[in-house]
């Protein structure tokens, strides 16, 4: 796993996601955006670490492999994520909802734990399921040929 591929990969698709809500916002006059949208970068960028795994490795990671990717990802994916929040806020609204509330304060605490639960969750499905449909496509194709 590439550490920072995994940060890049995060950053265009939280920034990328961020500016449609917004063009749409604007193009259709809604107020498109929901919490979703500060998940939405987690869950493709373990897709794509999972399928770079199984092309490299041939092999699905399950069980402490499978979690311990999920934790390190986590970890970048706050560090992303508050580095937005107090940064980006303007590129990024979504991931500003976290610096509303004072550093280090309960209410920051408690949305940064439920991110981290979010984060969490999703690297570890995401990352397998990743892996898994890019096993069964190279299997596929191989079959085929």
């Amino acid at each position: 796993m590439t550490w920072l591929r995994y940060a890049l990969v995060f950053l265009a698709v939280a920034i990328g996601v961020a500016q449609l809500v917004l063009w749409l916002n604007a193009a259709q006059g809604t107020t498109l955006g929901s919490a979703a949208q500060l998940m939405v970068p987690a869950m493709i960028t373990a897709l794509v670490e999972g399928q770079k795994v199984a092309k490299q490795q041939r092999f699905v990671p399950r069980g402490a492999q499978a979690w311990q990717f999920a934790i390190v990802a986590t970890g970048v994916a706050l560090t992303l994520n508050i580095g937005l929040a107090y940064s980006g806020p303007a590129v990024a609204p979504e991931f500003a909802k976290l610096a509303i509330a004072p550093v280090f304060s309960k209410q920051f605490l408690i949305l940064l734990g439920l991110y981290a639960l979010g984060y969490l969750l999703a690297n570890r499905f995401f990352y397998t399921l990743g892996a898994g449909n890019q096993l069964s496509l190279m299997q596929n194709r191989e079959k085929s040929e």
